[in-house]
């Protein structure tokens, strides 16, 4: 029994290892408790150094059990080296019976979700902007806004 739970320890301990070597960003901003308004944008900085590898951008997100939709809309702004970018995706976040998609408890659940992948970056710094597009002006439950960049495969 030892064993194995060494042997699970030494397993996720690379995982992490491997997981942490490919990530770039990882970092959340707390949202106002009153709401996040539609006009207040989360900016998170990022410089490109390598540009032979493809990189994934991940939003995460952290609501609490009484938010009222069963998904958010995200809007997200790119700015970098001679480019702009603005798209919006969708983080749907329970299912038809009203069961959290995400990983928690009611009072903070967890969610991930990728939203660029495998993306040609030019060297650069880049801001990237996240704005809540719902219906409401000031969106309640929602707790913190991330972004996550990893490196991926080398471009050949």
């Amino acid at each position: 029994m030892h064993f194995i739970v060494r042997l699970l320890t030494v397993i996720l301990c690379f995982a992490s290892c491997k997981d942490n070597k490919n990530k770039l960003l990882d970092e959340f901003k707390e949202v106002n408790q009153e709401g996040w308004n539609w006009t207040e944008a989360k900016s998170f900085a990022f410089e490109i150094t390598d540009t032979t590898y493809l990189y994934s951008l991940e939003c995460g997100l952290r609501i609490t059990g009484s938010y009222k939709y069963s998904n958010i809309w995200l809007l997200y702004t790119i700015d970098g080296p001679n480019a702009s970018l603005k798209n919006q995706f969708q983080i749907p976040l329970s299912d038809n019976t009203g069961k959290w998609l995400g990983v928690g408890k009611s009072n903070l659940i967890s969610y991930d979700q990728p939203f660029i992948q495998n993306a040609k970056f030019k060297k650069g710094k880049y801001t990237l902007r996240l704005n809540q597009n719902m219906r409401d002006e000031k969106l309640g439950s929602v707790s913190d806004v991330g972004l996550k960049i990893y490196k991926g495969n080398k471009i050949y």
